[in-house]
Order: structure tokens, then sequence, then C-alpha cells
């Protein structure tokens, strides 16, 4: 088994990959597709480090005293800062990086705030690398996909990873989704 990191969309057709899985709507036409885990929410996640000194995060207002860290999806923030009711923030300013786990380590290191993903941070909120200042949170547009061709998904070797994928997404969810404390 070879497992590859990217952001690029695979094409089956050109590429030697059997199965990936996509974060997006689920929709990939001529291609299998199921449903692997649900992302639940967005909300703001950092290093406990920046709820103290000379600017904490208290409300989010105080955003504009901090850089904002960012994925390929801009737009997420925007949205949040609007949900949240402020105003006076550029969305766009801020460090950007190609991958979801990139922005979560450089929340980690204290280098800004990030919008999380329920999933992604699940395990760094646990741990407590990683603290929710916030309880605004946004209802995630998308999940994680199982995708592959129709004509793969019946493939021993594919069937053998996919269920292999599905069961330890069962069998703990805790390790893949976060559980707001009640």
């Amino acid at each position: 088994m070879r497992i590859s990191a990217t952001d690029i969309i695979t094409d089956f057709h050109r590429e030697s990959v059997d199965a990936v899985i996509r974060y997006g709507s689920g929709n990939y036409p001529d291609l299998h597709s199921e449903l692997l885990l649900q992302e639940d929410h967005l909300f703001p996640v950092c290093s406990p480090v920046l709820l103290e000194g000379p600017h904490p995060l208290t409300r989010p207002s105080d955003l504009a005293h901090h850089t904002l860290l960012h994925d390929d999806l801009r737009v997420d923030w925007e949205t949040w800062l609007a949900a949240a009711d402020v105003k006076g923030i550029d969305s766009k300013k801020g460090l950007s990086f190609n991958d979801s786990s990139m922005v979560l380590s450089a929340a980690m290191a204290g280098q800004g705030v990030a919008l999380g993903r329920s999933t992604l941070a699940a395990e760094d909120l646990k741990a407590g690398r990683l603290v929710k200042p916030f309880d605004i949170e946004l209802k995630a547009g998308s999940a994680y996909y199982f995708v592959c061709p129709k004509e793969f998904i019946n493939r021993p070797q594919i069937m053998a990873f996919r269920d292999w994928l599905f069961e330890e997404a069962e069998n703990d969810p805790g390790r893949f989704m976060y559980v707001p404390e009640s």
C-alpha cells in the first residue's frame, strides 16, 4: 500500500491510484462514493498560550489582535466572522497553507488562530494541544468520502482496504470526531 496526501483531484485514468479519501460533497460523477466521516462543525482553535498575554482571546472581536491561519478554504473565515457578528477584521489576511494539518500545527505552535474542522481537530483538542476559545460553530457543508472507480469497488484488495477503513472509523469514532462537552 502506498499512501499519498495531496490536494490535487485524482485522475484515476491517468494515475496508478485505486482509491482515495476526498473531502467534499460526495458528488463525483462516474465514481463509486461512500460517506466515510461526516464533518460536523467548524470553529476557531488555537494554542492555550493565546488565551493569555497582552491580547487574550476572550471574545471573537479579540481576533483582531491575532493572525488568522487559513487552509485553501479561505471563505470559511469570512463566514465564521459574519456568524459571530465580528466586523473590521479582514478575513483574507494571515498565513495560508495548502494542507489542513499544517494549519493545525501552526495553531498549536501559537502562530495564530485556525478555523478547525471537528474531525481533524478532535485529537489535539482532547490532548489539550489546541483549545476552542469561543462557542460559536458553523455547520460544515462537506464530509470525507471513500472514492474509487466503479469498476474497482469489487476488487478484493479494494474491498479489504475499504472495509478496514470503515471499521476503524466505526470502532473508534472519538478518534475521528470532536464531541463538544455538555
